[in-house]
C-alpha cells in the first residue's frame, strides 16, 4: 500500500512538473509574441518617423530651391513704406517673373520676419490642390500657402485670405500660433509682415489674433463696399485674444492668415490691415 502511495505521489509530482513546464512554455511563447509585436510596432513607428523627416526634408529642399531662384539675398536695400516715414530694410530682392516661370498660379511672396516665414503664395482653381502640393506642384504634405480660390481680384481684393498648414517642424504657418501670446505680438517689429508682388512691397499690420471654428464669419470675402469690409474688420478685432491697440477705422484692405489648430478641429487666425490706397502702401523695388 505504501508502495502504491509513493507511485501515486510521484505521478502527481510528474503531472505537476509537466503542467509547470507547459505553463513555462506557454508563457515563453506569449512573451516572444509580445516581444515580436513590440519590435514590429517599433520598426513601423521608426519607419513612419523616418518618412516624416524625409518628407520634411524634401519640402525644405523644394522651397529652398524656389527661394534661390526667386530671391536675391545679396541685395539689401532700405525702403520707405507708404507715407508714414517708416524705413524698412528689405533683406532680399524679389523677382516676380522668376516666380511665375515656376508656376503661373503664383501671386507673390509673403515675408513674416517675426516667425522667419518667407514663402511663395498661389491662388488655384480650388481650395484642395495646394493642400497636398508644393508651389512647383510636387506632391507634399507641406502643401503651399494659397489664397482662397473663391476670392475675386487676387491680392487686390479688399479681403485676402491666405491658408497654410500648421506643420510640426514649424514650416509653412507652423509658427503662426506664436501670436497667441500678447508678449510675442508686442515684441519689436512683430506686429507687421510684408507681401511682395510684381515690383512692389506691401506692408500689413496685424490687429487681431484669435481661434476660430473651421466654419465661421472669419471666412467672409468679396465685400461689395469699403464700409462693409471695415465693419467686418471691426468684428474681427473684437474677437482678438488680447487688445492690440491698433486703430483700423481707416482700413482699406484686410489680409487674414489662417492655419489649423487643436488637431485640425479649429483654426488659428491672424488678421492684418493696410490703411492706404494700394499704390501708396507700396514701396517700389
Amino acid at each position: 500500500e505504501m508502495s502504491a502511495s509513493l507511485v501515486g505521489s510521484e505521478m502527481c509530482i510528474r503531472d505537476r512538473f509537466d503542467r509547470q513546464e507547459k505553463d513555462k512554455k506557454h508563457s515563453n511563447i506569449i512573451r516572444r509574441i509580445i516581444l515580436l509585436i513590440s519590435v514590429a510596432v517599433f520598426i513601423f513607428a521608426a519607419y513612419n518617423l523616418i518618412n516624416i523627416f524625409l518628407a520634411y526634408h524634401k519640402a525644405d529642399v523644394i522651397y529652398n530651391d524656389i527661394e534661390q531662384n526667386v530671391l536675391d539675398e545679396d541685395s539689401h536695400t532700405n525702403v520707405i513704406i507708404g507715407d508714414e516715414e517708416d524705413e524698412v530694410e528689405v533683406p532680399f530682392k524679389y523677382n516676380h517673373q522668376a516666380l511665375l516661370n515656376i508656376n503661373s498660379d503664383g501671386l507673390g511672396y509673403i515675408y513674416i520676419p517675426s516667425i522667419g516665414c518667407r514663402l511663395p503664395m498661389v491662388q488655384g482653381n480650388d481650395n484642395d490642390y495646394y493642400l497636398t502640393h508644393t508651389f512647383d506642384k510636387q506632391s507634399s504634405a507641406n502643401g503651399c500657402l494659397f489664397e482662397d480660390s473663391r476670392i475675386n481680384s487676387g491680392l487686390s481684393s479688399n479681403h485676402v485670405i491666405i491658408y497654410g498648414h500648421n506643420m510640426r517642424n514649424g514650416a509653412m504657418f507652423g509658427k503662426l500660433k506664436s501670436y497667441e501670446n500678447s508678449s510675442f505680438y508686442n515684441g519689436s517689429g512683430n506686429n507687421v509682415f510684408y507681401i511682395y508682388t510684381g515690383n512692389v512691397i506691401k506692408q500689413y499690420k496685424i490687429f487681431s489674433c484669435y481661434i476660430s471654428e473651421a466654419v465661421s464669419d472669419t471666412y467672409t470675402f468679396n465685400f461689395p463696399s469699403l464700409a462693409s469690409m471695415q465693419s467686418y474688420a471691426a468684428d474681427m478685432k473684437a474677437k482678438s485674444l488680447y487688445d492690440t491697440g491698433v486703430d483700423i477705422s481707416s482700413a482699406s484692405q484686410v489680409v487674414t492668415l489662417s492655419t489649423c489648430t487643436d488637431n485640425g478641429e479649429k483654426r488659428f487666425i491672424a488678421v492684418s490691415y493696410t490703411h492706404l490706397r494700394a499704390h501708396e502702401t507700396s514701396a517700389h523695388l
